[in-house]
């Protein structure tokens, strides 16, 4: 007897058959696939072009260094809003000027091999990496991709995404960056550097105001292994604007020292964060900045939650940090304010599946947290069952879709070897920070596992002190020998400087 199988392929068969007879000789099969080799060659020659993708809040730093980048002028190609905003009189100055309401998009790469990109908008970049043409600009960089020409982009905070944005937002860019490179465009540093306005970088005081790289509206400071800057479009070498003052290589992360007025003004200015080099000295006032003010005691009631929010308000805490429950209360409460809402994953054990800390981690975040701090499995780490302490961490990152991520080590309970893998694996799996401790534990934090942390992940990631802070004086130590945040429960009373008071977190 004839098996399912075999009847489905007899009819399946008979149906092609009759499908072909049916077109007769008007049929025609399905164009041949091109291979790599017979498809179209990136253009050789023709003119070069720029274009301008930034938004209001760079444009006028590559406005100001165009000349830089092509001393005789030539092509710029503009969005409608930088068109309509900055208008003709700033934009065209010696470049023909292109946008949406003199030609078609279609139109706009007539005679063009070289499109420079010096300032590339998150935005633009995710579009462009995924082939979406719904504005000026994007179809614009759609149809260079699809006709093959040369694009090179040389903004800095996209080559170096890690010194600009967020760990989660800046791996999302370097992936979108690694898409776009396998279509061919280049991503190489030039002699346009673009500072966008997510992190204060080099002299933060701005003591050296008359070299260009150190000015407020230069770029960041270049570090020892950057290459040197690309030609300019014209093939012309371009100005080396690295800073050679030589007090800032001297000061340099040590402003809030040096110049504590001036970084004020900076902060009263909008800026986040300010640099600080290990060892320099903090002023009382910028203390608050550093700390996590935590309370996760079992028995916190409401109103002592209300308390915590409305201290960090006033003192300008960097986060409050409280258990789950009081998540989406804390939010509300600090809605409108600089204050990050932190809270605690698989806490105090970290003995929980890695499913259960990636749920409560999508829902610590659905309820406003931005920052998760994740306690270790202890247990699977000292038994040397790394990959699922790894894959542990990097659930609970994917979960937290680009909110920060700090890995609670419990340090108390480890070895330095241990403790070492665990700050290893941590960074491995993209977390954010490193932490101490809990506070629930057998100890808290000491000044030699905040070295011996910062040591093992470096400069790229954060490292948390916490367990057992309770002054100023060892809360200012912590920072000064690597601590990026400090969790404490005594905040109020270290921004102070008062005497400690009873025992905790």
């Amino acid at each position: 007897m004839e098996s399912i199988v075999e009847q489905i392929a007899r009819e399946v068969m008979l149906k092609l058959k009759s499908d072909s007879a049916n077109r007769g000789s008007s049929y025609t099969p399905p164009p041949r696939r091109m291979e790599d080799n017979e498809r179209p060659a990136a253009r050789e020659v023709g003119q070069s072009a720029i274009l301008l993708t930034a938004n209001f809040k760079v444009v006028d730093q590559v406005l100001g260094q165009l000349k830089a980048l092509a001393p005789e002028g030539g092509k710029l190609i503009v969005s409608s809003y930088l068109y309509e905003n900055f208008g003709k009189d700033n934009l065209g100055r010696g470049f023909q000027l292109i946008h949406s309401g003199n030609v078609a998009s279609h139109k706009v790469l007539d005679g063009i091999s070289h499109l420079l990109v010096p300032a590339l908008s998150i935005n633009s970049l995710s579009k462009a990496a995924n082939l979406i043409a719904d504005t000026f600009i994007t179809r614009v960089l759609c149809h260079a991709l699809g006709d093959g020409i040369k694009i090179t982009v040389t903004d800095e905070s996209i080559l170096d995404a890690a010194r600009y944005f967020p760990a989660g937002v800046a791996r999302k860019i370097d992936q979108l960056r690694r898409e776009l490179e396998g279509m061919g465009v280049v991503f190489q540093r030039g002699s346009i550097k673009v500072t966008p306005n997510h992190k204060c970088t080099n002299c933060a005081a701005g003591k050296c105001a008359d070299c260009t790289s150190c000015s407020p509206s230069a770029s960041p400071a270049k570090k020892l292994s950057d290459p040197p800057p690309i030609a300019t479009i014209s093939d012309k070498p371009g100005k080396n604007d690295a800073c050679t003052a030589e007090s800032c290589s001297k000061s340099y992360g040590s402003c809030v020292a040096e110049c504590a007025e001036k970084v004020k003004e900076v902060i009263k200015a909008g800026a986040e964060r300010i640099e600080k080099g290990l060892g320099a000295p903090i002023p009382g006032s910028e203390l608050a900045r550093y700390i996590d003010h935590t309370l996760l005691k079992p028995n916190a009631t409401r109103e002592e939650i209300v308390k915590l929010c409305e201290e960090a308000r006033e003192y300008k805490f960097a986060s409050v940090c409280v258990n789950p429950a009081y998540v989406g209360l804390s939010a509300k409460l600090l809605e409108g304010s600089p204050v990050k809402v932190c809270t605690v994953v698989g806490f105090p054990l970290g003995a929980t599946s890695s499913f259960v800390k990636a749920t409560e981690t999508r829902d610590a975040v659905a309820n406003g947290a931005t920052e998760i701090d994740m306690v270790i499995n202890v247990g699977a780490l000292k038994s040397k069952d790394y990959e699922l302490v790894k894959n542990d961490i990097a659930r609970v990152v994917e979960a937290a879709g680009g909110n920060t991520v700090k890995v609670i080590l419990e340090t108390s309970l480890l070895n330095d070897e241990e403790k070492v893998k665990a700050c290893e694996l941590s960074k491995l799996a993209g977390a954010d920070f490193v932490k101490t401790s809990t506070g629930f534990s057998t100890g808290g934090a000491t000044l030699e596992d905040i070295c011996l942390m910062r040591k093992v992940v470096g400069p790229t990631m954060g490292v948390k002190a916490s367990g057992g802070i309770r002054d100023t004086e060892t809360a200012v130590r912590m920072i000064q020998v690597g601590a990026t945040r400090v969790g404490a429960s005594a905040s109020v009373g270290i921004v102070k400087g008062e005497k400690p008071a009873g025992k905790g977190y």
